[in-house]
């Protein structure tokens, strides 16, 4: 090693933990406690060994501690002293297929957790996630995170090892791209010109991309146990270098000696901008999308329970409780004062609930590594997923239920049954609704009666519930709840009328169903169909046109067979029907059989002549007053290695699609990259999307919303116009795949998992949304499709809340609340929002119940500064996709 060198190589050890995979959780765990033994008692008799990153995640070590508990004492010692690194996510997630608010809640567990441990790794790490999304940045900023190690997704835009990333926001980090990723080192090889051989590679392929004299190599790869010779390895390799040197280090000193080095100069690194999905270097494995979709639409619906339910409800009923001590919620004139203060709250209740909420959160992130919501394991491991959802979807509904049972009991008349409606979204909002009610002594629930008078009839959506501590028939009625405020509430006034009133009859055999707002007819001949916008006079045709196509992939990459064949006409005509058309409803039943291909040929080139009948099932609503058209799909998937989309036909021309993300809108080209055959994995035009995916001219534009679908296609047709193409079902029979003519060798194990096939019944939720111009004036729409309304009956109302109230004032409508919560820490109620909008805005923010102070803080909920006040709301600036936190105390 010479004395003067001009390069450090610095050698970070590390495992890459994958807690569920091509084994169970379980079985992995087991690896995982005699890994963690080993290392500990390396750590423990080797000082020379001085650093081991736990993958950036804390949860390998609270699965340790649940067999070793006796070792907690070790590890938070050898945390504190910066030897065993942990942090700062719970889990390493994928990034695109969870929310934004399951992102925050990560870094959130994690920090916190490290921090018990001892301190948390305070470096971003992402060394596995299958492409970048634009707002990580962001993200990382707001926990006082100002660098992140990425691998996959980075394309030739990047020419350097280090680089600036900026979010939407301008929000920057320092990048340090895995430009080989994270397994460069996973060996230690001590034969002198083996050991010559594996320096010259590395050094040949990193430091061609360094920007200062230090070169990070990673020692390990997946599920690799700590290596016993590094300090061997390390002497044996100084040896044998002429002009630089080795050591061990870790990523926050990297990251030191890197900004260090740069110093002023660190502005002068490149500045990039926006998401990593390029397969040019890497294989960003975009076939998880729509793998296993059913993970997809579970996460959603329970990141959304948890989110944008069951938190700003406990936070509502933790603020009215708090007045209920104070004496500073009003009773209805008509309550006596002793009445309006039962139900003390208790701060048992409070602490509770934070727990429970915090227990569901954990589940779900769980759920979001890598390899677990992307459906790319084996088939074992589901069944443990499948139990977290429902655990946390338990857990989420039990919270949902008693607070809003609370706040409908003091927001209805005594005496009267009651319906109240809450609203998760921005508003005034007039939508569709459910409710269950009791048919008592034969009078048959007719219409709800709001507190203005004004009424909403019900209309029978289904029959035949009871109660095991009740006899009383309970009958879903569906209504169209009109202006309910702002994430708020209305109460309505239950009225019954005469027996089998407002009961449910079948409609008349028709093929179109109207409303106000549009007109949607069945096309017989294609089995597609036509909305007139009654408004505007457009007309949209070819639309929810289902077509299937071959797939002889893999749970991670699409590949179409080379003789495939398109199937999107069913055997015979469609089976139409009108199902229902009543005051809160209208639903067009489209049925239709397709003759798919039962497989794939025995030599996987092309799909087998043998066919198997496959029902698609279609329910189209329009409600009175709501501008959209919501269909339901049912598939009866009895085929296999195929992909089913529907497609629509937008009419529009455009360059560019625009879909939402986790804090703003991404505009994307339409079509697949450019490329060559250099290319790690051939690119794909399918991308990812939230709530929406709009095509616009700017004149008119065609809005697509979904319920946990997060695969979509632009595709450009002949005449110029774009057809949006949505994925419902990739069904493949392998984790991984050596002969695919999209992508270079094996993603993973080749191990057989059938349930990838996703046989059987799966339903499908999306919804048509026409427009006048841009996204901008059509979002809202889809994320009230998204988010429904929920309802609640109560007859035990004492009358102490007005009926109808927000507990929010969010304007303009371009702020868009992520969260409403209790607060992590002390006392005190913490609202998220950001702007959605593609320019800076003011904000502004008010709470509608008493507060003494408020804080804009950082998003771990620290790092406080005074906000002030006017009039029960705060105002502020808000960059383009910025995200603020405050705390109302």
């Amino acid at each position: 090693m010479p004395s003067d060198p001009s390069r450090t190589l610095v050698v970070v050890s590390h495992t890459h933990w994958d807690r569920e995979w091509y084994l169970p959780f379980e079985a992995f765990r087991a690896r995982l406690v005699r890994m963690m033994d080993a290392l500990l008692d390396l750590l423990e008799r080797d000082p020379e060994y001085r650093h081991f990153v736990l993958d950036g995640q804390t949860v390998p070590l609270d699965d340790y501690l649940e067999i070793r508990p006796e070792r907690r004492a070790d590890i938070e010692r050898l945390v504190r002293d910066g030897r065993l690194l942990a942090g700062p996510g719970y889990v390493l997630p994928d990034e695109f297929l969870i929310g934004g608010e399951s992102h925050i809640r990560n870094l959130m567990t994690g920090i916190r957790s490290a921090r018990a441990y001892g301190r948390a790794m305070m470096v971003g790490y992402a060394p596995d996630a299958f492409g970048h999304i634009a707002h990580l940045p962001a993200i990382l900023r707001g926990f006082g995170i100002d660098s992140v190690l990425i691998w996959r997704g980075v394309g030739a835009e990047a020419t350097t090892s280090e680089f600036r990333w900026a979010a939407p926001d301008g929000s920057e980090v320092l990048a340090v791209h895995l430009t080989h990723s994270y397994g460069l080192l996973p060996a230690l090889p001590q034969d002198p010109e083996t050991l010559r051989g594996v320096l010259s590679n590395i050094r040949g392929m990193l430091e061609p991309f360094a920007t200062t004299r230090y070169v990070l190599v990673p020692n390990g790869t997946d599920h690799l146990p700590a290596h016993t010779g590094l300090a061997a390895f390390i002497q044996h390799a100084n040896e044998l270098l002429e002009d630089a040197e080795m050591v061990q280090g870790d990523y926050p000193s990297y990251i030191e000696n890197v900004r260090r080095e740069l110093s002023e100069n660190i502005d002068s690194l490149p500045r990039l901008e926006g998401e990593f999905r390029s397969s040019q270097r890497s294989n960003v494995l975009a076939g998880v999308l729509s793998t296993r979709i059913w993970l997809k639409q579970r996460y959603q619906q329970c990141e959304d329970l948890l989110a944008r339910y069951a938190e700003p409800l406990s936070a509502w009923r933790y603020l009215l409780e708090q007045g209920t001590r104070e004496t500073s919620v009003p009773a209805h004139p008509e309550v006596s004062k002793d009445r309006a203060v039962q139900n003390t709250p208790s701060e048992n209740d409070t602490a509770s609930t934070r727990g429970l909420l915090r227990h569901g959160w954990r589940l779900l992130l769980q759920n979001a590594p890598h390899d677990s919501v992307t459906g790319c394991s084996v088939d074992a491991v589901y069944d443990d997923v499948g139990a977290r959802f429902n655990r946390c979807e338990q857990i989420a509904e039990s919270v949902i239920y008693d607070a809003l049972r609370y706040i409908a009991d003091h927001a209805s008349r005594p005496g009267e049954q009651s319906v109240v409606v809450f609203n998760p979204e921005n508003g005034p909002r007039t939508d569709f609704c459910t409710v269950r009610l009791p048919v008592e002594d034969g009078k048959w629930p007719a219409k709800l009666v709001a507190e203005d008078g004004s009424e909403a009839a019900l209309q029978v959506i289904e029959r035949g519930g009871h109660s095991p501590l009740d006899r009383r028939e309970r009958v879903v009625f569906g209504f169209v709840a009109r202006d309910v405020p702002k994430f708020g509430y209305r109460t309505f006034r239950v009225e019954a009328s005469d027996p089998d009133v407002g009961a449910h009859h079948d409609a008349p055999l028709r093929l179109a169903v109207e409303t106000g707002f549009f007109r949607v007819t069945a096309d017989l001949t294609d089995d597609t169909l036509t909305i007139a916008d009654n408004r505007t006079g457009a007309v949209y045709r070819g639309l929810n046109h289902f077509i299937d196509d071959g797939e002889r992939g893999d749970e991670y990459t699409y590949d179409a067979p080379k003789r495939d064949e398109a199937v999107d006409l069913p055997f015979a005509p469609p089976d139409v029907r009108v199902l229902e058309k009543g005051p809160a409803r209208h639903t067009l039943e489209v049925r239709l059989t397709y003759p798919l291909p039962k497989g794939l040929t025995k030599d996987r080139k092309g799909r087998s002549e043998e066919l198997v009948g496959c029902e698609v099932v279609s329910r189209v609503s329009l409600y009175p007053g709501v501008a959209r058209i919501d269909i339901e799909t049912e598939v009866d998937n009895r085929a296999k290695d195929h992909r089913l989309r529907v497609h629509f036909p937008t009419g529009i021309r455009a360059a560019r699609s625009h879909a939402e993300q986790h804090f703003g809108v991404v505009s994307r080209p339409v079509g697949v990259p450019d490329h060559d055959d250099t290319w790690f994995e051939t690119p794909v035009a399918t991308y990812p999307q939230k709530a929406f995916v709009d095509i616009s001219d700017g004149e008119r534009g065609f809005m697509l919303a979904n319920r946990g679908l997060p695969e979509y296609e632009a595709i450009e047709e002949a005449d110029g116009t774009i057809t949006i193409a949505l994925t419902l079902l990739r069904s493949v029979e392998w984790l991984s795949r050596d002969d695919l003519s999209t992508r270079r060798g094996h993603a993973g194990p080749g191990m057989h998992t059938p349930g990838a096939q996703m046989q059987g019944r799966w339903k499908f939720n999306y919804s048509i949304i026409p427009h006048e111009g841009g996204w901008e004036s059509a979002y809202s729409d889809a994320h009230r499709f998204v988010r429904p309304l929920r309802a609640v009956r109560t007859s035990r109302g004492d009358g102490t809340l007005p009926p109808s109230g927000s507990l929010v004032e969010i304007e303009p409508p371009e702020v868009i609340l992520s969260a409403l919560k209790l607060a992590e820490d002390g006392d005190g109620v913490v609202a998220r929002v950001y702007n959605i909008a593609a320019g800076p805005l003011e904000a502004r923010l008010g709470l509608r119940l008493p507060f003494e102070r408020v804080e804009r803080m950082d998003l771990n909920e620290e790092n406080a500064n005074p906000v002030e006040s006017e009039d029960g709301a705060v105002r502020f600036q808000l960059k383009p996709n910025e995200i603020a936190t405050l705390k109302f105390c």
